[in-house]
């Protein structure tokens, strides 16, 4: 994996990179690789409950388009191992037709994992060891802003949220960490009258 220090840049998919993506399978591995480090194509499979050869294949196609890397210098040709190219991720709804309904498919099974690993917490967090729950927020906010401030908040979010976040990009699992996931979710919401 990079340095700490390495940058973390968010890179917007283009159509063809977002369509390799578009995949519930492509898109549990990429997120597996994420929470859990470098795994092998036998490990994520059976975290996922997926056949090896799905997994290596759906891997192999995460590769091509720069998703996942192979570790360098760890496996052997029977087994390889991936880890998740450091990068964010963006897509925007500001495109073609096409792209729109790519990125709406992404985003939904993105949210709808996402959705499962909130309520996992809620409904289990008893379980985790001392100290662990206390770290959690679960915050919203509802804003009357102008597309200019919309904007700004946007943008100086993400400023924000990537500069706490950056020393810690690129670290494999180590002794006393566990994966914890942040979710920042900013957005217009749609009224009666914005409806077809």
């Amino acid at each position: 994996m990079e340095e700490q220090s390495a940058p973390y840049d968010a890179t917007v998919l283009d159509m063809t990179r977002l369509k390799a993506l578009a995949h519930p399978i492509r898109i549990a591995l990429l997120e597996s690789l994420t929470r859990y480090g470098a795994q092998t194509a036998c490990g994520v499979a059976d975290r996922l409950g997926e056949s090896s050869g799905s997994t290596s294949y759906h891997l192999r196609q995460l590769a091509k388009h720069g998703f996942v890397r192979e570790v360098e210098g760890r496996g052997t040709a029977r087994e390889r191992w991936w880890e998740r190219v450091p990068e964010a991720i963006q897509t925007t709804m500001a495109a073609s037709p096409a792209t729109r309904d790519a990125t709406r498919m992404l985003a939904k099974t993105v949210t709808g994992g996402q959705s499962r690993a909130v309520n996992s917490f809620i409904d289990h967090s008893d379980a985790l060891p001392d100290g662990w729950a206390d770290t959690s927020i679960l915050m919203g906010a509802t804003l009357h802003l102008t597309l200019e401030e919309a904007q700004a908040v946007s943008r100086q979010a993400s400023e924000h949220l990537e500069q706490l976040l950056a020393p810690y990009r690129g670290r494999d699992s180590a002794g006393g960490t566990r994966p914890v996931e942040l979710y920042l979710n900013y957005f217009p919401l749609i009224e009666p009258g914005d409806q077809p």
